[in-house]
């Protein structure tokens, strides 16, 4: 191992993570500016009012393609050359921002975003793959903590950029959008640089690696399956919560102003931020990934009953949606970022983190779209609230059968 930490500096390291970093929280202002400004969608674009399945379709044809595409790209990523399709995928994505500022009719934008989805699929296990070529074993646990924050900033970010535009004109978020993500493209083509981690230690670990895959395939795949389920269940909660979250406050409030609502939904992505970086903390005392995501899971079940419990209070309902992101971001992180590069001396962590979050965004693109259509035919958000209720439920019953067969199999536990 020390090889490679001989033959790359920390400071290309850790200049290695930032640009990952970079690169991921970028993409955001091309894939949430959208669900950022959802309830002004629903009322203003075109002058057309549209119903919330319709506004949700959107981002559900987004996570649908981007799971599929994760799948693929997953597997195939470690071949891509990474410093041209990193930049296409970010460009791709700053134009679908341009073409949403300048007017295409609504119908349009869906199909938008799934080419956008395509193109933004390759990066996370792209990313997840580069930062297991380029950062050696001392500084991964700081690789880790530094991309666990990707998703929560990005959020916190567009979100608070359309909050501050509600009131002028919400469609300057896409134009600001594009300069971010063209930004991006042109600092990640001009400063990637390849490391050298995976291919110095080939040769040194060929034997232990290839006995690694085998192990994985015999006693890991278990549990690969149930965290692929806790991946999707995960997806369903949190970006159900983050795209609906400005409408259902709104639908507490009816005075509540559109920017004031958004900015109220900063908490979700504040939270998460907490709980990606707490899983890492956590993740020291609580080592099998399992069991780290089963005690975030039994905190989103307390607080989704509390959710359903005070409904009617806004600042209530706030605050425990903040936890509940808190504790989803902290099972995301476990899941598509601790796992999948503990395993990069048994498998391609890009392959692997294609497989979980890929798997996620089916959860992700049944939200959108179905807690949209469960709130049109109910009339409300309460069939929703007890929706998530019984999806987390059911992973800690899987969850916890899982535990007790690792029991009697001690190496299921990992």
């Amino acid at each position: 191992m020390g090889k490679s930490l001989d033959k790359s500096s920390n400071k290309f390291q850790y200049f290695s993570m930032f640009l990952c970093w970079f690169a991921y929280v970028s993409a955001y202002f091309g894939r949430y500016s959208y669900s950022a400004n959802i309830a002004m969608f629903e009322k203003n674009y075109g002058g057309v009012s549209h119903t919330h399945a319709e506004a949700g379709l959107v981002m559900t044809f987004f996570a649908a393609a981007y799971g599929i595409g994760q799948l693929f790209h997953g597997v195939f990523c470690k071949y891509y050359p990474r410093r041209y399709v990193v930049s296409i995928a970010l460009l791709v994505a700053a134009i679908s921002d341009i073409l949403v500022f300048v007017g295409v009719p609504f119908a349009v934008i869906k199909y938008l975003w799934l080419l956008n989805a395509v193109c933004q699929a390759v990066l996370w296990p792209m990313l997840l793959q580069i930062i297991s070529e380029n950062v050696g074993t001392k500084l991964m646990k700081s690789a880790i903590l530094v991309m666990s924050t990707t998703t929560s900033f990005g959020t916190f970010c567009i979100y608070g950029m359309s909050a501050a535009f509600a009131k002028t004109n919400y469609l300057l978020t896409f134009l600001v959008g594009s300069f971010v993500l063209i930004t991006a493209a042109i600092v990640w083509f001009i400063f990637y640089k390849p490391g050298a981690y995976i291919r110095i230690n080939f040769k040194e670990h060929k034997e232990s690696r290839q006995t690694k895959r085998t192990s994985v395939v015999g006693t890991f795949i278990i549990t690969v399956v149930l965290l692929i389920f806790c991946s999707i269940v995960t997806n369903f909660n949190k970006d159900g919560l983050q795209t609906w979250v400005p409408v259902i406050l709104k639908n507490i409030n009816k005075n509540l102003s559109d920017g004031f609502s958004i900015l109220l939904s900063l908490v979700l992505p504040l939270f998460g931020i907490f709980g990606a970086t707490v899983a890492v903390f956590i993740n020291k005392k609580i080592k099998p990934v399992v069991l780290l995501v089963m005690f975030f899971m039994v905190f989103t079940g307390v607080f989704n009953f509390l959710v359903i419990m005070f409904q009617k209070n806004m600042w209530v309902v706030v605050f425990c949606f903040g936890i509940l992101e808190l504790c989803l971001h902290g099972v995301a992180n476990a899941v598509v970022s601790i796992f999948p590069l503990a395993m990069r001396d048994k498998m391609s962590p890009g392959a692997l983190a294609g497989i979980l979050n890929g798997s996620g965004y089916l959860g992700s693109a049944l939200s959108s779209w179905g807690l949209g259509k469960i709130a049109d035919v109910t009339g409300g958000w309460n069939a929703v609230f007890s929706t998530l209720l019984g999806t987390v439920v059911a992973i800690l019953i899987f969850g916890g059968l899982y535990i007790v067969a690792s029991t009697r199999n001690k190496e299921l536990m990992v």
